[in-house]
């Protein structure tokens, strides 16, 4: 009898124990880290989700920020759901502790976390260069310092979860109602190569200003085209997703939840990735609103855009180069930098042309504070 009484309380636990999952937003400024989170927690707000979250995104400027977000069953009112998500204010050498003491702090986080990596449409000749930074600071400052048992353990997860995207991709693509859902379809070349152990998605901002980009300096199709290959080859590689997010984007949370529903092992999400799958749907054409879920892409997809795109050449040359000894001073990453400027015309970013065409250059933080010396001494005297 007692047994039969422990067995149903356990019953009841498991039934009542929320799916936790983590996120880590790198990259970006402060603005562009906040825009995101609230663009998350917006888009979960539906027909089929409520949201209760931090009274208040915060993101500071000076290490490790904390929000929530916690996602209900609209019908059931039932919670499904709790994202953690943490930003760091810069992807540098020097936060990595903070981070680190949060994986040794919990074990398991690892095998549970997506990593969001930010990118911004306002500086697109950065975007390699950036990705690059930020994925050898996870492979060198983060995930080495951890046991080896525990990075083993979080690369097989990891791995299966991929697979089971890759056969649900691939079942829903080419035989939706067969009974090749129960078979593990090999992945093709430059795929999942280069795993960290980690699930990662790319997240580039400020889709509407591809627009801009074209009006105002001149870009074109090819360039957008060129730059969105080289991201693809690179993300199959160590099976990330990719997604555009402009103001009119409201797929965020469906896209999120679909790329952490292979580990929600509740009773109302068991079928919830192929559901989601359904939902998801890639897209290559809109430029303002690329979407690339893990497990879909191949180098066959990538070259329908344009077939002379060398997609085995830069695949080869970021494991050897960028993985490899080089670092982010890969002749890969320099080649994508000349590429895209040499399409014509400045991006808008980091060095704005006032309507003279003089080239306006930061000021160093020594010159700024000089600058505004008499200010604060008039501040300082009230």
């Amino acid at each position: 009898m007692a047994d039969l009484w422990l067995s149903l309380l356990k019953s009841a636990a498991r039934k009542k124990e929320i799916n936790t999952r983590t996120l880590w937003i790198l990259g970006g400024s402060n603005l562009l880290r906040k825009q995101f989170i609230d663009k998350l927690i917006d888009s979960a707000k539906s027909k089929s989700f409520f949201v209760q979250s931090s009274a208040e995104t915060q993101v500071n400027s000076f290490g490790l920020s904390y929000a929530y977000a916690d996602i209900y069953d609209r019908e059931h009112e039932e919670l499904i759901l709790r994202l953690n998500i943490y930003t760091l204010s810069s992807v540098a050498e020097t936060l990595a502790p903070l981070l680190v003491d949060l994986l040794k702090r919990d074990e398991t986080m690892l095998e549970d976390l997506l990593v969001v990596l930010l990118g911004d449409w306002d500086e697109p000749r950065r975007l390699i260069r950036d990705l690059a930074h930020s994925i050898l600071f996870l492979r060198d400052k983060i995930f080495t310092t951890l046991d080896p048992e525990i990075k083993s353990r979080a690369l097989q997860i990891c791995s299966n979860r991929y697979q089971r995207l890759h056969n649900i991709s691939f079942t829903e693509t080419y035989q939706p109602s067969s009974k090749l859902s129960g078979i593990e379809m090999p992945l093709g070349m430059g795929e999942l190569d280069a795993p960290l152990g980690v699930d990662i998605a790319v997240a580039v901002m400020n889709a509407d200003h591809i627009d801009i980009l074209e009006r105002k300096y001149g870009r074109k199709d090819d360039e957008f085209d060129f730059i969105q290959q080289f991201l693809r080859t690179i993300l199959l590689k160590h099976g990330a997703s990719l997604i555009y997010l402009s103001t009119e984007s409201h797929q965020l949370f469906t896209f999120i939840h679909y790329l952490i529903s292979p580990s929600l092992e509740s009773d109302m999400s068991r079928d919830l990735v192929v559901e989601t799958s359904r939902q998801v749907k890639p897209n290559v054409v809109d430029r303002e609103a690329v979407l690339i879920p893990s497990g879909w892409d191949s180098w066959s997809k990538i070259l329908v855009i344009k077939g002379s795109f060398d997609a085995d050449g830069v695949s080869s040359s970021w494991t050897s180069e960028v993985l490899g000894d080089e670092g982010e001073q890969a002749s890969v990453i320099e080649v994508y930098e000349e590429v895209v400027h040499a399409f014509g015309g400045k991006p808008i970013g980091l060095y704005k042309e006032d309507e003279e065409g003089i080239e306006i250059k930061p000021l160093s933080s020594q010159e700024f504070l000089k600058s505004q010396l008499n200010e604060l001494n008039s501040i300082e005297a009230k």
